[in-house]
């Protein structure tokens, strides 16, 4: 009998052990909403709740939804950090909610017929197998006015002239309406101060710059000035920047500057992504190089997040987010030698396909070269 307990010791010392490890986490039959102003499921459980729940940044995700949609092995991140068209999770700062979406893709919660019934079990596939890309993309900015060197860094302001851009006509920023950011009254007194005289609104729709207005804390009278003269135009864009609502809203943009003489100021709410988006284009159709477009994509990383140029991160980010960026506006194959390309016939080639005459691509580039 001894000998039975010596040797079934180790045997019920190995099964106590194994069942107090830690469970992989598990979100079970959680429900999710629609992102109405970008597109992808909200998973209706805050950052700190999911994260509270084993999961953490860097892990890969499968997701199982309850109308038989499955999607398997989908890094979590603290940020965007996937190239164009891929699938992730997102706790982005400043969410209230989890989120599952495509990065600058079509919307999955339409493409999947999710509706508000719909349910998502998340588990965990592999622990930490993103960590790297999340360690080395990972970067966030303060709100604090007072932590910037200064109101035009705060703001992610300044002047566009890559190519043959003219200088005094095109500037670039974070919102002057949308003040989420704490940043509408700073960006107001700089439009006010270079006499900018039309406001191209990426984010924003008509209902959405009225509903700012009615705000507390609005403090942008210039913008509102320009507004009640008709020289605002809300945009709305989302972030599928494939999709043809997106390619009728930019034509309108850029039909609505051939009658509209500058300076203009272009911004979405950061001035980040669909600002660094469209000023690509732009940048393109005068002329810009390789060189002048990551110069340009670049500052908003100086000015929110302090990175230096010539440094890791600086390197990191460059390879993995701006130059894939590239690639992805200008349809370029892995392949292309990025230094060598030629953009302005790239984009020539984008701006023919979503609807514009040659005559009118021209009358763009004039508008902002002359």
């Amino acid at each position: 009998m001894r000998k039975l307990f010596a040797a079934l010791a180790p045997l019920c010392i190995l099964l106590s052990m194994t069942s107090c490890e830690k469970k992989d986490p598990i979100l079970e039959n959680n429900a999710i909403h629609r992102d109405d102003e970008f597109g992808g499921a909200f998973i209706d459980i805050s950052i700190a709740d999911f994260n509270k729940k084993g999961f953490a940044f860097g892990d890969s995700l499968d997701l199982s939804f309850s109308n038989g949609v499955t999607y398997n092995d989908i890094g979590y991140y603290s940020g965007y950090y996937v190239p164009a068209g891929q699938e992730l999770v997102v706790g982005y700062a400043g969410y209230d909610y989890i989120k599952f979406c495509i990065n600058y893709g079509e919307d999955v919660y339409a493409m999947n017929a999710f509706d508000e019934n719909t349910t998502v079990t998340v588990t965990r596939a592999e622990k930490g197998k993103y960590l790297t890309i999340e360690e080395t993309l990972s970067i966030s900015y303060s709100d604090d006015i007072n932590e910037y060197e200064s109101p035009e860094q705060f703001a992610n302001f300044r002047e566009v002239t890559a190519g043959n851009i003219k200088p005094g006509v095109l500037y670039r920023g974070a919102s002057p309406i949308d003040n989420k950011r704490k940043r509408a009254s700073a960006v107001d007194g700089l439009i006010q101060a270079k006499g900018i005289v039309y406001d191209l609104d990426l984010a924003d729709t008509r209902e959405v710059i009225d509903s700012c207005y009615a705000k507390t804390d609005f403090a942008s009278p210039y913008f509102k000035s320009l507004d009640e003269n008709n020289k605002v135009l809300p945009i709305g864009l989302g972030a599928a920047y494939k999709l043809e609502d997106f390619s009728e809203k930019l034509k309108n943009m850029l039909l609505t500057m051939i009658e509209e003489p500058g300076s203009y100021y272009i911004h979405c709410l950061e001035g980040k992504d669909r600002t660094g988006y469209v000023c690509m284009v732009l940048e393109a159709l005068c002329g810009a190089t390789y060189e002048e477009l990551i110069e340009d994509y670049f500052i908003t990383y100086h000015n929110y997040y302090g990175i230096e140029k010539g440094t890791d991160k600086y390197e990191a980010i460059k390879s993995i987010h701006i130059d894939e960026m590239i690639r992805y506006v200008f349809s370029f194959e892995q392949s292309t030698n990025l230094l060598t390309a030629n953009y302005k016939s790239h984009v020539d080639d984008y701006l023919l396909s979503i609807g514009l005459t040659n005559a009118q691509i021209n009358a763009v580039a004039d508008r902002l070269t002359n």
